[in-house]
């Protein structure tokens, strides 16, 4: 059964029947069905939160994996009982091709992490010069990597080859924490952790995992909110 609908009369004018007024009276989100949507800013940030929380626990497994396969070294002194399957798996390379992935893909997490934050800044010029930092350390990172792996670079590398890449990579989101800090968009209690977190993992002691955790509870408030405004 169809019903029609009388409009009331315009002024001068007869009374009609109006179909697209109709159609709007009858559902207003109709009529703008089929506009086309708009991507945001706010569309961009939604990534921060998950960025925040996966890029740390990457870089917390490697730790523990890098560990886990040094171990191996134990077995020539006797000590845990032996550790002649931990040792295999080195030799094969499994425990060191997965430690290799962690990392490349926990530096590849900071960058992009880094890239979304520095699109926030609102009066900070950093977001260009800290993505391709940023980018070139992830990069330089997934190189290194790919080189031990088929044997085109030796086991040995100086340091600044080797982590050079990560360290730029943290160096470009240090950058811009602390603008979005300055910014007062991030707490400086948590700019503040990240900064010791940094410091632990700089440390010869292998402390990758617990720096991994300072940096993760400092990345928080990120993890929490979608939008950093």
């Amino acid at each position: 059964m169809t019903t029609s609908t009388l409009l009331p009369a315009r002024p001068g004018g007869t009374a009609t029947v109006d179909t697209a007024y109709v159609a709007y009276a009858v559902s207003p989100t109709t009529a703008t069905a089929g506009a086309s949507p708009t991507r945001t800013v706010t569309d961009v940030v939604d990534r921060v939160p998950l960025l925040a929380l996966v890029a740390p626990l990457l870089l917390f497994t490697h730790g523990i994996v890098s560990w886990v396969d040094g171990l191996d070294s134990l077995d020539d002194t006797g000590i845990l009982g032996g550790l002649g399957g931990l040792a295999a798996a080195r030799e094969q390379g499994a425990l060191s091709v997965a430690a290799g992935i962690l990392l490349v893909t926990s530096v590849a997490g900071f960058a992009w992490l880094t890239t979304t934050l520095g699109a926030r800044l609102k009066h900070l010029p950093l977001a260009l010069p800290t993505a391709i930092l940023a980018a070139f350390g992830a990069g330089a990172t997934g190189t290194v990597w790919l080189g031990h792996l088929t044997g085109l670079l030796g086991d040995t590398l100086p340091a600044a080859l080797s982590s050079g890449g990560a360290v730029l990579t943290g160096v470009a989101l240090a950058a811009v924490l602390v603008a979005l800090a300055v910014e007062g968009r991030l707490p400086v209690g948590s700019l503040a952790l990240a900064a010791v977190g940094t410091a632990v993992l700089l440390l010869p002691w292998g402390l990758e995992p617990l720096g991994a955790l300072l940096l993760l509870i400092a990345l928080g408030p990120l993890t929490r909110s979608p939008d950093v405004d």
